[in-house]
């Protein structure tokens, strides 16, 4: 039997060649706290891979023009982008945690985020692959939500690890200053054993 036309393909499609004039926004209010988990040995604020090199996650600029720093609205959102990325492994590593902080962070002023999840997947022209499917794709529409004269400080996406949870990534622009609080080590985190619980996974590797 043939496929259908509009049959899903896997990959999210590219950007049309015309966003519309108003992108749909999520917005992010000033002081809100957003939670970044990272190695210990780094600063929580950073805008990577750098501009000129290539991308390397999954909203990261095609052409190397700007920095992302991705962050969830969850400690559970951030938690799960960062250590729980493979799903089918019930077992983490003890020291996936314990080489990892985890940072609160508050932008300076209100984050206007290209809304990619919910009714702006269909205002923007593309599906939820956006948050689930091959990264070459979203690339391409990091570069073009860029470019847009509506100047989007970002996207807000689903995680594609916990779709309950909404992940943002930051574009690096000047106007923007960001806050952080003092890190804490994941493994000194009383919550962190009840979200591994929360999703199933028990851990090796420790020191008793």
């Amino acid at each position: 039997m043939p496929a259908q036309p509009d049959a899903p393909t896997g990959a999210a499609p590219p950007p049309p060649s015309r966003l519309p004039d108003a992108i749909p926004i999520h917005p992010v209010e000033a002081g809100e706290v957003l939670y970044r988990i990272h190695r210990s040995i780094h600063d929580p604020i950073f805008f990577g891979p750098g501009e000129g090199k290539p991308p390397t996650y999954r909203f990261d600029s095609a052409r190397g023009l700007f920095g992302v720093l991705y962050v969830g609205l969850s400690l559970e959102g951030a938690f799960v982008e960062t250590v729980l990325r493979n799903p089918q492994r019930r077992i983490v590593n003890w020291q996936e945690i314990a080489t990892r902080s985890s940072s609160q962070l508050t932008a300076s002023r209100t984050l206007r985020m290209a809304k990619m999840f919910g009714d702006g997947l269909a205002k923007l022209g593309t599906d939820n692959a956006i948050s689930a499917a091959p990264y070459e794709p979203c690339w391409l529409w990091a570069d073009a939500l860029w470019d847009h004269h509506d100047r989007v400080d970002g996207i807000a996406y689903r995680s594609r690890f916990d779709n309950n949870q909404i992940c943002l990534a930051i574009f690096e622009r000047e106007q923007t200053i960001f806050s952080k609080s003092p890190q804490q080590e994941l493994a000194s985190m009383r919550e962190i054993a009840g979200l591994l619980d929360r999703y199933g996974k028990s851990v090796v590797g420790m020191d008793r």
